[in-house]
Protein backbone atom coordinates (compact mmCIF):
# COMPACT_ATOMS: atom_id res chain seq x y z
CA UNK A 1 0.00 0.00 0.00
CA UNK A 2 1.43 3.62 -0.93
CA UNK A 3 -0.08 6.07 1.69
CA UNK A 4 0.41 9.73 0.95
CA UNK A 5 -0.21 12.96 3.03
CA UNK A 6 -0.01 16.59 3.23
CA UNK A 7 2.34 18.63 5.63
CA UNK A 8 0.09 20.34 8.61
CA UNK A 9 1.44 21.50 11.91
CA UNK A 10 -0.63 19.07 13.81
CA UNK A 11 0.96 16.21 11.80
CA UNK A 12 4.22 14.63 12.71
CA UNK A 13 7.46 15.50 10.72
CA UNK A 14 9.51 12.96 11.95
CA UNK A 15 9.91 9.83 10.36
CA UNK A 16 7.68 7.18 12.22
CA UNK A 17 9.90 3.89 13.29
CA UNK A 18 8.55 0.28 13.40
CA UNK A 19 5.79 0.55 11.35
CA UNK A 20 7.37 -1.47 8.34
CA UNK A 21 7.29 1.98 5.65
CA UNK A 22 9.67 3.42 3.48
CA UNK A 23 9.76 7.07 4.92
CA UNK A 24 9.51 9.61 2.37
CA UNK A 25 9.13 13.20 2.44
CA UNK A 26 8.46 15.68 -0.77
CA UNK A 27 9.54 19.57 -0.60
CA UNK A 28 8.27 21.81 -3.05
CA UNK A 29 5.45 25.04 -3.22
CA UNK A 30 3.12 22.71 -4.52
CA UNK A 31 4.30 24.16 -8.28
CA UNK A 32 4.64 21.79 -11.35
CA UNK A 33 8.18 20.49 -9.87
CA UNK A 34 7.31 18.88 -6.94
CA UNK A 35 3.98 17.42 -8.06
CA UNK A 36 6.30 15.59 -10.65
CA UNK A 37 8.37 14.29 -7.99
CA UNK A 38 5.81 13.06 -6.02
CA UNK A 39 4.27 11.48 -9.49
CA UNK A 40 7.53 9.95 -9.94
CA UNK A 41 8.03 8.68 -6.22
CA UNK A 42 5.05 6.95 -6.43
CA UNK A 43 5.80 5.28 -9.75
CA UNK A 44 8.65 4.64 -8.32
CA UNK A 45 7.50 2.73 -5.52
CA UNK A 46 5.00 0.79 -7.52
CA UNK A 47 7.97 -0.31 -9.94
CA UNK A 48 10.09 -1.50 -6.16
CA UNK A 49 6.62 -3.20 -4.70
CA UNK A 50 7.93 -1.25 -1.32
CA UNK A 51 5.43 -0.21 1.38
CA UNK A 52 5.64 3.55 1.28
CA UNK A 53 4.60 6.37 3.10
CA UNK A 54 5.19 9.93 1.32
CA UNK A 55 4.74 13.43 3.16
CA UNK A 56 4.59 16.52 0.92
CA UNK A 57 6.15 19.20 3.15
CA UNK A 58 5.81 23.03 2.08
CA UNK A 59 5.79 25.16 4.95
CA UNK A 60 9.24 27.59 4.88
CA UNK A 61 9.89 26.57 8.20
CA UNK A 62 9.68 23.15 8.05
CA UNK A 63 11.80 23.00 4.81
CA UNK A 64 14.86 24.67 6.52
CA UNK A 65 15.14 22.95 9.60
CA UNK A 66 15.21 19.35 7.33
CA UNK A 67 18.45 21.26 5.91
CA UNK A 68 16.79 21.64 2.57
CA UNK A 69 18.59 24.44 0.49
CA UNK A 70 16.91 23.74 -2.85
CA UNK A 71 13.86 22.91 -4.27
CA UNK A 72 11.80 20.61 -5.11
CA UNK A 73 13.95 17.77 -2.47
CA UNK A 74 13.22 14.45 -1.64
CA UNK A 75 14.23 12.89 1.63
CA UNK A 76 13.97 9.30 2.05
CA UNK A 77 14.51 7.83 5.97
CA UNK A 78 15.82 11.47 7.30
CA UNK A 79 18.29 12.03 4.67
CA UNK A 80 18.21 13.83 1.66
CA UNK A 81 18.58 12.31 -1.09
CA UNK A 82 18.31 15.00 -3.80
CA UNK A 83 17.69 18.89 -4.03
CA UNK A 84 17.13 21.39 -6.66
CA UNK A 85 16.17 18.29 -9.33
CA UNK A 86 13.61 15.66 -10.35
CA UNK A 87 14.94 12.53 -10.20
CA UNK A 88 14.15 10.53 -13.40
CA UNK A 89 11.67 6.92 -12.14
CA UNK A 90 15.22 5.02 -12.88
CA UNK A 91 16.70 6.98 -10.84
CA UNK A 92 14.34 6.79 -8.07
CA UNK A 93 14.01 3.53 -8.23
CA UNK A 94 17.72 2.81 -8.16
CA UNK A 95 17.66 5.63 -4.84
CA UNK A 96 15.12 3.30 -3.01
CA UNK A 97 17.29 0.24 -3.65
CA UNK A 98 20.73 1.41 -2.70
CA UNK A 99 19.80 3.68 -0.06
CA UNK A 100 22.70 2.55 1.69
CA UNK A 101 25.47 3.73 -1.25
CA UNK A 102 23.59 6.67 -1.34
CA UNK A 103 24.05 7.54 2.55
CA UNK A 104 27.47 6.88 2.23
CA UNK A 105 30.13 10.00 2.14
CA UNK A 106 32.23 9.00 -0.66
CA UNK A 107 28.79 8.83 -2.86
CA UNK A 108 27.23 12.31 -1.63
CA UNK A 109 30.86 14.06 -1.80
CA UNK A 110 29.89 17.18 -0.73
CA UNK A 111 32.67 18.17 1.88
CA UNK A 112 36.42 17.53 1.60
CA UNK A 113 38.76 18.09 4.44
CA UNK A 114 42.25 18.82 4.17
CA UNK A 115 44.31 18.43 7.56
CA UNK A 116 47.84 20.65 7.42
CA UNK A 117 50.75 21.46 9.28
CA UNK A 118 52.20 23.94 6.97
CA UNK A 119 54.53 21.89 5.29
CA UNK A 120 55.79 21.08 1.86
CA UNK A 121 54.10 17.85 2.13
CA UNK A 122 50.40 19.85 3.35
CA UNK A 123 51.02 21.77 0.27
CA UNK A 124 51.06 19.04 -1.88
CA UNK A 125 47.56 17.20 -0.61
CA UNK A 126 46.23 20.79 -0.28
CA UNK A 127 47.02 20.93 -4.43
CA UNK A 128 45.51 16.90 -5.05
CA UNK A 129 42.68 17.73 -2.85
CA UNK A 130 41.64 20.69 -4.74
CA UNK A 131 42.01 18.80 -8.02
CA UNK A 132 39.43 16.46 -6.55
CA UNK A 133 37.74 18.70 -5.24
CA UNK A 134 37.48 20.37 -8.62
CA UNK A 135 36.46 16.72 -10.13
CA UNK A 136 33.72 16.13 -7.46
CA UNK A 137 32.23 19.51 -7.21
CA UNK A 138 33.03 19.46 -3.68
CA UNK A 139 33.33 22.17 -1.25
CA UNK A 140 37.06 21.91 0.13
CA UNK A 141 37.58 23.06 3.85
CA UNK A 142 41.49 23.12 5.43
CA UNK A 143 42.18 23.00 8.59
CA UNK A 144 44.75 23.37 11.52
CA UNK A 145 44.94 21.47 14.67
CA UNK A 146 46.27 23.81 17.33
CA UNK A 147 47.58 22.07 20.45
CA UNK A 148 50.92 23.67 21.97
CA UNK A 149 49.69 25.92 24.27
CA UNK A 150 47.16 24.84 26.21
CA UNK A 151 46.28 21.37 28.15
CA UNK A 152 43.81 18.68 28.14
CA UNK A 153 41.27 18.87 24.70
CA UNK A 154 39.66 22.16 25.49
CA UNK A 155 41.18 25.87 24.50
CA UNK A 156 41.78 28.48 27.12
CA UNK A 157 39.70 31.47 27.86
CA UNK A 158 42.80 33.31 27.57
CA UNK A 159 43.08 36.80 25.32
CA UNK A 160 46.71 35.04 24.47
CA UNK A 161 45.45 32.38 22.71
CA UNK A 162 42.83 34.07 20.85
CA UNK A 163 45.78 35.97 19.84
CA UNK A 164 47.39 33.37 18.65
CA UNK A 165 44.76 31.63 17.10
CA UNK A 166 44.28 34.70 14.49
CA UNK A 167 47.55 34.87 14.17
CA UNK A 168 47.76 31.04 13.22
CA UNK A 169 44.65 31.80 11.34
CA UNK A 170 46.31 34.43 9.13
CA UNK A 171 49.51 31.99 8.38
CA UNK A 172 47.07 29.39 7.61
CA UNK A 173 45.29 31.63 4.68
CA UNK A 174 49.04 32.81 3.57
CA UNK A 175 49.75 28.90 3.41
CA UNK A 176 46.46 28.44 1.46
CA UNK A 177 47.50 31.43 -0.94
CA UNK A 178 50.46 30.59 -1.59
CA UNK A 179 50.12 26.53 -2.47
CA UNK A 180 47.49 27.31 -4.68
CA UNK A 181 48.94 30.16 -6.53
CA UNK A 182 51.19 27.44 -7.60
CA UNK A 183 48.90 25.70 -9.34
CA UNK A 184 46.88 28.94 -10.53
CA UNK A 185 43.98 28.74 -8.43
CA UNK A 186 43.04 32.15 -6.28
CA UNK A 187 41.90 31.79 -2.63
CA UNK A 188 40.39 34.64 -1.28
CA UNK A 189 40.25 34.48 3.27
CA UNK A 190 37.48 37.45 2.83
CA UNK A 191 34.78 34.58 1.43
CA UNK A 192 34.59 33.49 5.36
CA UNK A 193 34.19 30.13 6.77
CA UNK A 194 31.44 28.84 5.11
CA UNK A 195 29.51 25.28 5.68
CA UNK A 196 31.52 22.10 5.16
CA UNK A 197 28.18 20.10 4.74
CA UNK A 198 26.37 22.78 1.79
CA UNK A 199 26.44 21.74 -1.80
CA UNK A 200 29.04 22.75 -3.97
CA UNK A 201 27.67 25.03 -6.71
CA UNK A 202 27.93 22.29 -9.66
CA UNK A 203 28.95 25.08 -12.34
CA UNK A 204 31.49 26.48 -10.63
CA UNK A 205 34.91 26.18 -8.89
CA UNK A 206 35.31 24.80 -4.99
CA UNK A 207 34.60 27.05 -2.28
CA UNK A 208 37.43 27.42 -0.44
CA UNK A 209 37.39 27.97 3.59
CA UNK A 210 39.90 27.92 6.23
CA UNK A 211 39.76 27.01 10.05
CA UNK A 212 41.60 26.13 12.95
CA UNK A 213 40.47 23.79 15.52
CA UNK A 214 41.87 22.78 19.09
CA UNK A 215 43.17 19.15 20.32
CA UNK A 216 46.09 16.75 19.72
CA UNK A 217 46.31 16.47 15.85
CA UNK A 218 44.89 12.71 16.10
CA UNK A 219 42.47 13.36 18.24
CA UNK A 220 41.11 16.62 16.62
CA UNK A 221 41.40 15.25 13.40
CA UNK A 222 39.50 11.95 14.31
CA UNK A 223 36.40 14.00 15.61
CA UNK A 224 36.58 16.16 12.72
CA UNK A 225 36.13 13.92 10.45
CA UNK A 226 32.68 12.73 11.66
CA UNK A 227 31.77 16.72 10.10
CA UNK A 228 32.66 15.93 6.48
CA UNK A 229 32.54 13.65 3.44
CA UNK A 230 36.72 13.10 2.67
CA UNK A 231 39.40 13.89 4.17
CA UNK A 232 42.75 14.48 2.03
CA UNK A 233 46.31 13.83 3.84
CA UNK A 234 49.78 14.19 2.84
CA UNK A 235 52.47 12.27 4.28
CA UNK A 236 55.18 13.25 6.44
CA UNK A 237 58.16 10.43 5.71
CA UNK A 238 59.45 10.65 9.18
CA UNK A 239 60.25 8.25 11.63
CA UNK A 240 59.97 4.44 11.80
CA UNK A 241 59.02 2.29 8.55
CA UNK A 242 55.30 2.90 9.96
CA UNK A 243 55.92 6.57 10.48
CA UNK A 244 57.76 7.06 7.14
CA UNK A 245 54.46 5.09 5.15
CA UNK A 246 51.73 7.50 6.64
CA UNK A 247 52.99 9.87 9.35
CA UNK A 248 52.95 9.41 12.59
CA UNK A 249 49.31 11.71 12.72
CA UNK A 250 48.46 10.31 9.57
CA UNK A 251 48.57 6.46 10.44
CA UNK A 252 46.46 7.23 13.43
CA UNK A 253 43.69 8.52 11.59
CA UNK A 254 43.74 6.26 9.21
CA UNK A 255 42.75 3.78 11.69
CA UNK A 256 40.24 5.86 13.57
CA UNK A 257 38.48 8.52 10.84
CA UNK A 258 35.03 8.27 10.12
CA UNK A 259 35.25 9.56 6.60
CA UNK A 260 36.90 7.92 3.77
CA UNK A 261 40.66 9.31 3.99
CA UNK A 262 43.34 9.42 1.12
CA UNK A 263 46.75 9.92 2.06
CA UNK A 264 49.35 11.42 -0.30
CA UNK A 265 52.54 10.70 -0.48
CA UNK A 266 55.18 13.79 -1.09
CA UNK A 267 55.45 13.05 -4.55
CA UNK A 268 52.38 12.69 -5.62
CA UNK A 269 50.66 14.34 -8.36
CA UNK A 270 47.35 14.24 -9.05
CA UNK A 271 46.47 12.26 -12.48
CA UNK A 272 43.26 11.28 -12.39
CA UNK A 273 41.72 8.25 -11.06
CA UNK A 274 42.14 6.16 -14.40
CA UNK A 275 43.25 2.89 -12.62
CA UNK A 276 42.62 2.10 -9.06
CA UNK A 277 43.15 -1.06 -7.50
CA UNK A 278 40.93 -2.31 -4.92
CA UNK A 279 43.18 -4.55 -2.52
CA UNK A 280 40.37 -7.55 -1.85
CA UNK A 281 40.53 -10.28 0.61
CA UNK A 282 37.94 -12.02 2.27
CA UNK A 283 37.37 -9.65 4.45
CA UNK A 284 37.12 -6.69 1.70
CA UNK A 285 33.50 -8.47 0.75
CA UNK A 286 31.59 -5.90 2.18
CA UNK A 287 28.80 -5.03 -0.86
CA UNK A 288 28.53 -1.82 0.15
CA UNK A 289 32.44 -0.68 0.27
CA UNK A 290 32.39 -2.64 -3.57
CA UNK A 291 29.79 -0.44 -4.45
CA UNK A 292 30.64 2.86 -2.89
CA UNK A 293 34.52 2.05 -4.66
CA UNK A 294 32.65 1.22 -8.26
CA UNK A 295 30.56 4.78 -8.01
CA UNK A 296 33.86 6.57 -6.94
CA UNK A 297 35.72 5.25 -9.81
CA UNK A 298 32.68 5.98 -12.21
CA UNK A 299 32.73 9.88 -11.54
CA UNK A 300 36.39 9.34 -12.73
CA UNK A 301 35.31 7.61 -15.69
CA UNK A 302 38.14 5.23 -13.98
CA UNK A 303 38.61 1.41 -13.84
CA UNK A 304 38.73 -0.68 -10.85
CA UNK A 305 40.66 -3.75 -10.49
CA UNK A 306 40.20 -6.10 -7.91
CA UNK A 307 43.64 -7.63 -7.18
CA UNK A 308 43.98 -10.66 -4.10
CA UNK A 309 46.92 -11.60 -2.48
CA UNK A 310 47.48 -14.79 -0.73
CA UNK A 311 49.32 -18.41 -1.42
CA UNK A 312 48.86 -20.65 -4.03
CA UNK A 313 45.91 -23.07 -3.82
CA UNK A 314 43.80 -21.01 -1.18
CA UNK A 315 40.00 -21.87 -0.94
CA UNK A 316 36.96 -19.56 -1.33
CA UNK A 317 38.58 -17.48 -3.84
CA UNK A 318 35.96 -18.36 -7.07
CA UNK A 319 33.54 -17.82 -4.75
CA UNK A 320 34.94 -14.24 -3.12
CA UNK A 321 35.42 -13.29 -7.33
CA UNK A 322 31.54 -14.02 -7.58
CA UNK A 323 30.88 -12.20 -5.28
CA UNK A 324 33.11 -9.20 -6.27
CA UNK A 325 31.53 -9.84 -9.64
CA UNK A 326 28.26 -9.30 -8.39
CA UNK A 327 28.22 -5.94 -6.61
CA UNK A 328 30.13 -4.56 -9.04
CA UNK A 329 27.69 -5.04 -11.82
CA UNK A 330 25.14 -3.95 -9.40
CA UNK A 331 26.71 -0.31 -9.09
CA UNK A 332 26.13 -0.06 -12.80
CA UNK A 333 29.93 0.11 -13.87
CA UNK A 334 31.15 1.88 -17.14
CA UNK A 335 34.03 -0.47 -17.58
CA UNK A 336 34.85 -4.32 -17.55
CA UNK A 337 34.93 -6.28 -14.24
CA UNK A 338 38.74 -7.03 -13.46
CA UNK A 339 40.04 -9.60 -10.51
CA UNK A 340 43.62 -10.66 -10.41
CA UNK A 341 45.37 -13.21 -8.04
CA UNK A 342 48.78 -12.85 -7.28
CA UNK A 343 50.67 -15.52 -4.91
CA UNK A 344 53.00 -13.76 -2.49
CA UNK A 345 53.40 -13.75 1.08
CA UNK A 346 54.31 -10.19 0.72
CA UNK A 347 51.33 -8.14 0.34
CA UNK A 348 52.60 -4.81 -0.06
CA UNK A 349 54.53 -5.71 -2.44
CA UNK A 350 52.62 -7.46 -4.47
CA UNK A 351 50.24 -4.69 -4.50
CA UNK A 352 53.10 -2.39 -5.65
CA UNK A 353 54.05 -4.55 -8.49
CA UNK A 354 50.46 -4.76 -9.82
CA UNK A 355 50.11 -1.19 -9.69
CA UNK A 356 54.16 -0.22 -11.50
CA UNK A 357 52.76 -3.15 -14.00
CA UNK A 358 49.10 -1.63 -14.99
CA UNK A 359 49.66 2.20 -13.82
CA UNK A 360 47.37 2.16 -10.74
CA UNK A 361 46.75 5.96 -9.70
CA UNK A 362 44.79 5.03 -6.55
CA UNK A 363 45.39 2.06 -4.05
CA UNK A 364 41.84 1.76 -2.46
CA UNK A 365 41.78 -0.63 0.91
CA UNK A 366 38.45 -1.15 3.20
CA UNK A 367 39.04 -1.51 6.87
CA UNK A 368 37.06 -3.82 9.54
CA UNK A 369 39.91 -4.17 12.05
CA UNK A 370 42.03 -1.66 13.99
CA UNK A 371 45.01 -3.71 13.19
CA UNK A 372 44.96 -3.73 9.66
CA UNK A 373 47.39 -1.08 9.06
CA UNK A 374 49.88 -3.05 11.45
CA UNK A 375 49.29 -6.46 9.90
CA UNK A 376 50.07 -4.58 6.09
CA UNK A 377 53.11 -2.61 7.63
CA UNK A 378 54.64 -5.64 8.94
CA UNK A 379 54.07 -7.62 5.57
CA UNK A 380 56.30 -5.04 3.99
CA UNK A 381 58.78 -4.22 6.46
CA UNK A 382 61.70 -6.04 4.26
CA UNK A 383 60.66 -3.50 1.25
CA UNK A 384 62.01 -0.38 2.42
CA UNK A 385 61.80 0.54 -1.64
CA UNK A 386 57.98 1.18 -1.23
CA UNK A 387 58.20 3.59 1.10
CA UNK A 388 58.96 5.91 -1.40
CA UNK A 389 55.71 5.20 -3.87
CA UNK A 390 54.05 7.85 -5.53
CA UNK A 391 50.54 6.22 -5.25
CA UNK A 392 48.11 8.09 -3.30
CA UNK A 393 46.29 6.24 -0.71
CA UNK A 394 42.38 5.67 -0.27
CA UNK A 395 40.77 4.20 3.20
CA UNK A 396 36.80 3.53 3.04
CA UNK A 397 36.13 2.54 6.56
CA UNK A 398 33.35 0.56 5.78
CA UNK A 399 31.74 0.52 9.46
CA UNK A 400 31.89 4.13 9.99
CA UNK A 401 31.71 6.24 7.05
CA UNK A 402 28.44 6.64 6.57
CA UNK A 403 26.12 9.47 7.02
CA UNK A 404 24.94 9.76 10.60
CA UNK A 405 25.90 6.32 10.60
CA UNK A 406 27.77 4.34 13.56
CA UNK A 407 30.61 5.82 15.40
CA UNK A 408 31.90 2.61 16.90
Amino acid sequence: MKEISTYTPESCTGDCQGCGKTHIKVFGAHNTASQLLRARVMLALEATGLDGKVLEVSEPGVIQVCGVSSLPALMVEGRIMAEGIVPSVDQIIDLLKHQNLYRSKLFRMRSICVPVDLSPEAANALKFAWNVANQLKSNLEVIYAMDSIFEGSEPSASGFLSGYQTTMKKELDNFITESLDSIGVAYSPAKGMGNPGTPANPNSKPFISSRVIYGAPDVALTEYSKEVDMMVMGTTGRGNIGKKFFGSVSIEVSKTAHSPTIFVPKEAEFRGFQQMLYASDFDSLNPLSVQQATTFAKRFDGQIHFVHVGAGGEKGLDEQRKVFEAEYGEANPDRPFIFSKMVSEDIAGALYEYSFYHRIDLLVFVTHHRNFWDTILHKSITNIALLSSDIPVLIIHSDNDLINGSDS
